[in-house]
């Protein structure tokens, strides 16, 4: 990946009524890395390559084009 550390939501989550026109956003489950046992909820997923979110693509390229 390359960019900038995600923002961290990785329990699926589903709207329910309460009510008066209210609604909750409820975990309803979870996602685990097979490998690490962990998940990234409130973490991130941390790039492989770090650059600022506008340089994302223009780096993505620059790889591409290096590796041909």
């Amino acid at each position: 990946m390359i960019g900038e550390t995600t923002g961290g939501g990785a329990h699926p989550v589903r709207g329910m009524s309460v009510g008066n026109e209210f609604e909750v956003s409820i975990p309803t489950g979870r996602a685990i890395n097979p490998i690490s046992k962990t998940n990234w909820e409130g973490v991130g997923v941390i790039p492989d390559i770090k650059v600022k979110q506008e340089e994302a693509l223009n780096k993505a390229l620059e790889i591409i084009k290096y590796q041909k």
